[in-house]
């Protein structure tokens, strides 16, 4: 309907009927993207562009135009486009990411912030009205998907700006976002998690007021498999990642909404869903992307099917993962930025190979793994710890035994400081850890009340 409408537009409309216009081409811009119809979409975008008449008359196409680029696998190109809109708004981010001092002044200064309100004077704050942060908030927003897969250490500068702006000027609708993010930034360690679970909080009230509904999907991703994944039941995360999906898809949000999808199953795997209906799962997922264009999720969720149909048996080589008959290691590569999509690969080959015994090649993919490690993780950082810390102790020859067992320590150290947090998600961890230690150390009897103990506590959880 939409573009039809702008079939019985003339040029001189642009002049006449101007914001007739602008709105039928931002609208169609929209859909087209939401449609995965990307070439319209930079037709549509090259037509605002060049006749809008002001910088924010353009945000729209720009908004669009920015998650366009990501969802086809773009991440860097995206970043850099949005970042240049943010500086024509007046709004400039550090460019020196690799110093760790620029972005802990951030974390830390949003922290101090916030340290000066409670949850309730958060809420009673009044809507935003400057209309020019609003606008950088909307491209703050736009920006979380590729800096999360491209450059995970702009992720803590934009949430703490989004942070910052909504304090100083109000709750704009993208507010819900920016607590959401700002809670897993701060989430990643068990000391950090009772401020996150508290943001989650607010993230989850803000996102209930009627202006802010459209980014309940992208709440949802940080909120569960970031924050509350550490402190609540995983099978409670993975049901509302479940509805972040579909609200996402029904808000138009389809880059949260297939992200949503592919957290849903991540946890659901951690969690001891039934593999074969995951899997089946997975393929419908993989045929709404395939619908949608969205090739970056498309890899992600394409090697957590393969991974769930290895452990049932569904391949001769379980420690292999390929789709199609091709090496996901490949289409990892050519869908996202290198480091993102060899992280996802090594980490799920490396688990592959140690459940099925091959402990060498399991070692082999830790190394690969570490290379690759991102600075924002979700869920799984408690699996990367535990995964890298068992392979260590199975693969050690002699002569690295002892490091080995200094490096599992390490891990059950970190592994118990989560415990504080949720001892539902990772009591079983922490005794299949300690078991595999005391067998290392030659307490057979101990060891084998451990493993009784994380076998029980697994199938009660």
């Amino acid at each position: 309907y939409l573009l039809q409408a702008i079939g019985l537009l003339e040029e001189s409309d642009w002049i006449h009927h101007y914001d007739l216009t602008l709105q039928l081409y931002s609208s169609a811009a929209e859909a087209c993207f939401v449609l995965g119809k990307f070439d319209v979409l930079n037709e549509l975008a090259r037509k605002v562009i060049q006749n809008a008449v002001c910088l924010n008359d353009k945000i729209r196409v720009y908004v669009s135009l920015i998650s366009s680029i990501s969802s086809q696998g773009r991440i860097c190109d995206a970043i850099d486009f949005g970042l240049g809109v943010l500086e024509k708004l007046g709004e400039t981010l550090p460019s020196n990411l690799d110093d760790d001092e620029v972005i802990t002044d951030y974390v830390v200064h949003t922290s101090a912030l916030l340290a000066q309100l409670d949850v309730e004077e958060v809420l009673k704050k009044e809507m935003a009205q400057d209309e020019s942060k609003k606008f950088v908030m909307q491209l703050l927003c736009n920006l979380i998907v590729p800096a999360y897969s491209g450059r995970p250490r702009l992720c803590p500068v934009i949430s703490s700006r989004m942070v910052q702006l909504t304090l100083a000027h109000g709750i704009f609708r993208e507010s819900a976002v920016a607590f959401a993010l700002y809670g897993a930034v701060v989430s990643r360690s068990p000391e950090g998690i009772t401020q996150g679970y508290a943001l989650s909080k607010i993230a989850l009230s803000l996102v209930k007021r009627p202006d802010a509904k459209g980014y309940l999907s992208r709440v949802y991703v940080s909120v569960y498999s970031q924050i509350n994944c550490f402190v609540e039941p995983l099978q409670a995360c993975e049901e509302s990642l479940k509805y972040g999906y579909e609200a996402g898809l029904s808000t138009g949000d389809v880059e949260f909404a297939f992200a949503n999808a592919s957290l849903s199953v991540i946890i659901g795997i951690q969690s001891g869903s039934n593999l074969e209906s995951l899997a089946n799962q997975m393929s419908r997922y993989n045929e709404k992307m395939k619908e949608m264009n969205a090739d970056y999720p498309l890899a992600c969720i394409q090697v957590y099917e393969c991974f769930a149909r290895n452990l049932v048996g569904g391949t001769d080589d379980p420690t292999e993962l390929s789709y199609g008959g091709k090496d996901l290691l490949s289409i990892m590569i050519e869908t996202q930025n290198e480091m993102r999509g060899k992280n996802l690969f090594y980490f799920i080959r490396m688990i592959l190979a140690y459940v099925f015994g091959r402990y060498e090649l399991a070692a082999e993919m830790a190394d690969e793994y570490r290379k690759v490690v991102l600075a924002m993780r979700n869920a799984r950082l408690a699996n990367e710890i535990f995964y890298l810390a068992l392979i260590a102790l199975a693969s050690a020859d002699e002569e690295a035994k002892s490091e080995a067992r200094d490096a599992a320590a390490v891990a059950l150290t970190e592994l118990e400081g989560w415990l504080g947090a949720s001892q539902w998600n990772f009591l079983h961890k922490v005794k299949l850890l300690k078991a595999e230690i005391a067998f290392h150390d030659g307490y057979v009897a101990d060891a084998a009340t451990l493993y009784d103990d994380a076998i029980r506590i697994a199938g009660e959880h």
